[in-house]
């Protein structure tokens, strides 16, 4: 069985070296073949170039423009070889051996579409900060109605399955994974490794999670509400206190210094 994991690339020094280093590591040691192909969407803080200068990493390179993240991993994971598949962000670093036990895991359960293993947080020095856990109910009602997602990065499925449900909605630029997550789990059986941490991923101050964690908490809710998510359930309760209540609450705060400074510039009779 091969594998694909697919990373998009748009500025990801200083941490490229590290996440491709850490497929490249998996080829030498798995004994299988393992494609890894990097689509870079025009990257100016020298991405490129170490990308060209490193053709020992093994990459599949891919320079051209696209239209965000999704769009860039729906493009390789339509030129993907592999019939397992993965992704991993320019900043996020694969565990010694992640592939050759999840390979071994779907090679003996023909029913399992997708596989998840925890995953750690790492800060940008490195430095282990907080661990993702795998979901508890790791079915597709558990998965709509509790909002402990599978570690995206240390989440892997396959191919066949990608290509029945359509693979990623192109429409979705911030929840397309949990998205993915769901629509997977309707066609096949999903295993979660609690206690196996497959991958790292990075917690830093550009990424996209962070920048936009409102407008990602928005369209979570979306995709869930289109797959039958209760307002009642964990994940609605969540989500509606971070969409609705957290932005109303942060607007009250606002009101009260704006109104000192109408007050202020209010002419005196």
């Amino acid at each position: 069985m091969r594998f694909t994991i697919v990373t998009p690339v748009l500025n990801g020094m200083p941490w490229l070296p590290e996440a491709v280093g850490s497929v490249a590591r998996q080829r030498e040691s798995a004994g299988f073949e393992i494609e890894h192909i990097v689509l870079d969407g025009g990257s100016t803080d020298g991405s490129r170039e170490w990308l060209l200068e490193h053709p020992e990493m093994g990459c599949d390179l891919k320079f051209q423009a696209d239209h965000g993240q999704t769009d860039a991993l729906s493009s390789g994971f339509g030129a993907a070889k592999g019939e397992l598949l993965g992704w991993l962000n320019a900043d996020d670093v694969l565990e010694p051996g992640t592939l050759e036990t999840v390979r071994d895991l779907f090679a003996a359960s023909p029913d399992v579409v997708m596989i998840s293993g925890a995953c750690l947080f790492i800060d940008p020095a490195d430095r282990v900060i907080g661990a993702m856990a795998t979901p508890p109910n790791p079915t597709l009602e558990g998965l709509v109605q509790a909002r402990i997602n599978p570690p995206q990065p240390s989440t892997f499925f396959r191919a066949s399955a990608y290509s029945q449900v359509g693979g990623l909605d192109r429409g979705l630029n911030l929840a397309m994974d949990v998205d993915l997550w769901i629509r997977l789990a309707r066609v096949g059986r999903y295993l979660v490794l609690p206690d196996r941490v497959l991958a790292r991923y990075r917690i830093h101050p550009q990424a996209k999670s962070e920048r936009l964690a409102w407008a990602s908490a928005r369209e979570d809710l979306t995709v869930r509400r289109r797959n039958g998510m209760k307002w009642r359930s964990q994940a609605g309760r969540e989500l509606f206190r971070l969409v609705y209540v957290r932005r109303v609450s942060r607007r009250l705060r606002a009101v009260p210094g704006a109104v000192r400074r109408m007050i202020r510039r209010t002419p005196r009779p």
